[in-house]
């Protein structure tokens, strides 16, 4: 078995650890029988030539293995090394993730996928009416909708549980949309608020009007009413997908996401607060707003993020079951629910 870049440890394996071989096993043994020894005397113990030892000190060192004081070398724990190595690796991969998940945003927002899409659809797909999507095409294409949507996105969402790569992409992109306020109205099988909520931590990200439903007919989803994600099966995205971009279909798709969404129950309220605070800014959030306050003078006015405005809204609105701003004000003006803003 080989090492690997990051030295994969393998039980009675010596050489597998940090990717050493007999050389610097040998010279990491010298070193930690003796304080603080030179590269003479390491050489003179491990029994190798000082040029050699000299190579092998540097690679030593570079790994945290070994620490240079005064004039000499002084061997350090390896255990603390190895969980350094790990902890690299596991930091490395973090920056890859997010280098990677800044990048799909990107490529969303680009509409890359959407030229591509344009350029190989097949002689029966009707120009302007629908492109057939290949089953990996289909939740790059959904979250290139999301990501540049305007105004409106619904959706329905049953079937099997979207990959979690997907699922993750389509969560972060509806909380993105929401928050830059485009209204997000959908309703979900039981099963996917569960997996949803498991990605979430517990709790089921701020995307926007969720409702639930067991009886959810088929999966799709319809943005700014002009493109719409229709699977070739209802149940399996891995089948495919038709791209609908032809009025008479998206209106039909769009009375079916408005119709069951009116049937479906709502979820519970937003998160409950620990202490209270976050309903009490809540409070406060609607009194600016019913004051005429934008969003930014809201969040001047209460020491807060303008994301974190949206995001109470976005709250507010599953809560009282509304799907705009001058909804949310009246029926919380006519509950009394209006505290005295914060000053």
């Amino acid at each position: 078995m080989t090492a690997g870049e990051w030295g994969i440890v393998v039980p009675g394996d010596e050489q597998a650890l940090f990717g050493l071989d007999e050389t610097g096993l040998a010279v990491f043994r010298a070193a930690a029988g003796h304080h603080r020894a030179t590269i003479e005397m390491l050489a003179d113990r491990a029994g190798l030539p000082v040029e050699k030892v000299t190579a092998e000190v540097d690679r030593l060192a570079g790994r945290g293995l070994l620490r240079k004081i005064d004039e000499g070398w002084e061997a350090q724990d390896p255990s603390i090394a190895l969980y350094v190595e790990h902890a690299m690796r596991e930091r490395a991969l973090e920056q890859r993730e997010a280098t990677l998940s800044a990048q799909r945003t990107a490529l969303y927002r680009s509409r890359l996928l959407s030229d591509y899409v344009a350029g190989r659809r097949r002689p029966d797909n009707v120009e302007g009416v629908a492109a057939l999507l290949d089953p990996h095409q289909v939740w790059v294409q959904i979250a290139e909708l999301v990501e540049n949507a305007t105004t409106q996105i619904g959706f329905l969402l049953s079937g099997p549980t979207p990959p979690r790569p997907a699922a993750v992409d389509m969560l972060q992109g509806l909380a993105r949309a929401a928050g830059r306020g485009v209204r997000v109205a959908s309703v979900w099988t039981p099963d996917q608020v569960t997996a949803a909520r498991a990605l979430g931590g517990g709790r089921l990200p701020a995307v926007g009007w969720v409702r639930q439903s067991p009886l959810v007919p088929m999966r799709v989803m319809i943005v700014d009413g002009r493109e719409a994600v229709l699977p070739v099966d209802p149940d399996d995205l891995g089948q495919g997908a038709l791209l609908v971009r032809a009025p008479g279909p998206l209106a039909v798709i769009s009375d079916l996401v408005e119709r069951v969404h009116k049937e479906a129950q709502p979820l519970n309220g937003p998160r409950p607060a620990a202490d209270g605070s976050e309903q009490a800014r809540r409070g406060a959030v609607l009194a600016l707003l019913a004051q005429g306050h934008t969003d930014q003078a809201v969040a001047d006015r209460l020491g807060i993020t303008p994301r974190t405005v949206r995001r109470d809204v976005a709250d507010l609105y599953v809560q009282h079951g509304v799907t705009s701003r001058f909804q949310l004000g009246a029926i919380t003006a006519r509950l009394g629910l209006l505290p005295p803003p914060r000053r």
